[in-house]
Order: C-alpha cells, then structure tokens, then sequence
C-alpha cells in the first residue's frame, strides 16, 4: 500500500494524473474472429483508420498520461502510420503498448516496433492447436503466429533488451478451456514474459453467450480445477500467468477505471472505454445475463473538434465520472468500517453505477 501510495504521489508531482490513454489507430481488421463485434455486425461494421493529424491532436495531451495503448476493436499493425505513433508518444514520456492479433508480425514490422521503442505487446490466442484456436480465431494460422512470436523474441534477444515486454492473451471459452494447460506450457517454452487468460466480456449475440465460461455453475469446478493446474504449471515453469475470475461481482469502479482512463475511437470520438465507442455507431449492441441490453453509444466530444482535455472537463463527462467516485468513496468508507469492527455496514447497498455501465460485464469484475 505505501509503494502504490508513494507512485500515486509520485505521479501527480510529475504532472501525469492519467494512468492510460487507449487509442484506436483502427476498426479495421484482417481476421473474423467467432466472438468479435465486427463479425456480428456485419455489413453494419464501420472499418477506418483514426487520421494522422487527430492523434497528432490528441498527442498534444500525452505528457498528462503515463501510458498509450494503440488499441481499440481493429489490428493496429494495419495503420501506416503506427510506427510514427509510437515514437511520438515514447517523444513526450510515455509508456507505448499494443495489442495485435500477431498474423501480420513479420521481421520487418517486428524491426519497426523496437526501433520505435515499444513498451509493451499483448498477442491474442485462442488455442494451443491450430484446428481450435482458427476456428475461434477465423482466417488467422497459428504456426505463422507462434513463429512471429518467436522472431520478435529473438530480435529483442539479439539487441540485449527486454522491451517490448511480451504477452500472450488467452481467450477463454468453452470450446477451448482444455487447452488452457497446454497453451501454458507453449508459452514457456515460447519464452515470453505472460500469459493471461482473458473472459469474453462483451457479448453481443446468444451465440457469444453460449461461447462464455464465466457465470456457468455446471462447469464451476471443471473450470476453476483447469485454472488451479494452469497456475501450477506455469509455476514450474517459472511463468508469470494470471486469469480474469469466473464468477461475478460487482465492483466500485471496473478495471477500464473510467476515473484515470479514456478512450479514442478510430473516427475521433471520447468515450469511457471501449465497451462504450464502438467507431461509426451511435448504439452498443450487447446482451447481459441472457437478454438484449442495447444503450447508446457513450461519447463526450470529438478530438477532430476540441482539446481532449476540454473534452474530459465538459460538465456530462464530469458527472458521468462523479458516480464512479461516489462508489469509490464509499467502498473506502466501508473497508473503514470493516477494520474498525462495523462489519454490520458492509452489506449497505452500492451507490448506481452509470446507467450505461449497468450492463457490462466489467462492472462485475470480469
């Protein structure tokens, strides 16, 4: 506590109150991935790429936040000029990471992203095999993935550094949670740095529902037993590995942590996160424990019109913030009690999370 106390502290003597900028450089996408939105969607589907001079806008703003991930619903390897963003953000202090589906990860891009100095990459897979993980993961090859995987690690090798710091995204789903063991085992011997497991957290069709291994009582114990023996081998082998629960509950302010976190969708809008700015829709299509909750696209201005931090001190991005505080305050109050022996408080019922926010799963840890 006093280490976290003392980076806060840290951090805002040096002028950096944001934790994370998230920016979609795309919506494009070169897989059709079984659970992704963009399938779901269709024709409905808004593919484009976030304009040069409007990370250039928002980039006037990065000495507020400590990281940028160049992330969103698309393949940020895609954008001609990610390597450019990168070096603008790593230019004004920044951390830099990204997410990619790794198929488009050759020797020359691997090249690209340590030139520029990325901190950080996430690799999503979707299964140790390649008949599970390209039916979840449609148009992509793992032996070509692993391979790009490998190439990186080498390179990063042969110039005696340790960025990027590279991860494997595992997402879990019922048609393939019993590889999870396995695909803990090719991650080590693969040498990166992690492996996580990841929910499928944004459900847009009953099919992604039945896909879901969270929130299943008749697999509880199969699955927690997989994820038990996934620690332990990754244990052994000396691998950092961590997994999203599988049950609910809810929590004051969810991981996206709307209260020091922001987001850029691909045409410019702001939005909490990413659950909320879907490019080019004024809805989010999304089902939640068994019934369409569709809510409207939660967006607070566009960087292509105003200063993003204009955009977040507008009065409705503040009151959105301030029931995410309320929560926040009154969960330490709580703990308060509990220390002080009032444990008869505890169960007081949670101040309303956002509207919007009520039906997605972030806001119940997973």
């Amino acid at each position: 506590m006093l280490k976290r106390l003392a980076d806060w502290l840290k951090e805002r003597i040096q002028g950096r109150p944001f934790e994370a900028f998230q920016i979609e450089v795309t919506s494009r996408c070169n897989l059709r991935c079984e659970m992704c939105p963009k399938r779901a969607l269709g024709d409905e589907w808004v593919s484009q790429d976030l304009p040069w001079d409007a990370f250039q806008r928002i980039a006037t703003t990065f000495g507020q936040s400590r990281h940028i991930h160049l992330q969103g619903w698309g393949e940020p390897l895609l954008h001609s000029r990610l390597f450019d963003m990168i070096r603008l953000a790593k230019e004004r202090g920044c951390r830099v990471g990204l997410t990619t589906n790794g198929t488009l990860l050759d020797r020359a891009k691997s090249v690209g992203l340590l030139d520029a100095g990325l901190d950080l990459m996430a690799v999503s897979i979707a299964g140790a095999t390649r008949e599970t993980h390209e039916r979840i993961r449609v148009g992509s090859d793992l032996s070509t993935i692993l391979e790009n995987v490998q190439g990186i690690l080498s390179l990063r090798a042969s110039r005696k550094r340790k960025t990027p710091k590279l991860e494997l995204s595992y997402l879990m789903t019922k048609t393939n949670m019993a590889e999870l063991l396995k695909t803990v085992e090719l991650a080590a011997a693969l040498g990166v740095d992690e492996l996580y497991a990841i929910n499928l957290d944004y459900v847009v069709t009953p099919e992604h529902e039945e896909l879901k291994v969270f929130d299943c009582p008749g697999f509880r114990q199969t699955y927690s037993g997989i994820l038990d023996a996934a620690r332990e081998t990754a244990r052994r082998n000396g691998l950092t590995f961590r997994a999203y629960p599988l049950e609910s509950e809810e929590v004051a302010v969810c991981e996206e942590n709307p209260l020091r976190i922001l987001f850029v969708s691909a045409d410019g809008w702001v939005s909490p996160c990413t659950y909320m700015g879907l490019a080019g829709r004024t809805d989010i299509p999304r089902r939640f424990q068994g019934r369409s909750a569709s809510v409207r696209r939660l967006r607070f201005g566009n960087v292509l019109d105003q200063g993003l931090l204009d955009i977040w001190n507008s009065p409705a991005y503040r009151t959105f913030r301030q029931e995410f505080e309320t929560r926040r305050l009154e969960l330490g109050a709580r703990a308060l009690l509990v220390v002080s022996g009032g444990e008869q408080f505890s169960d007081m019922e949670m101040p309303p999370a956002p509207a919007p926010c009520r039906t997605c799963y972030k806001l119940y840890g997973l």
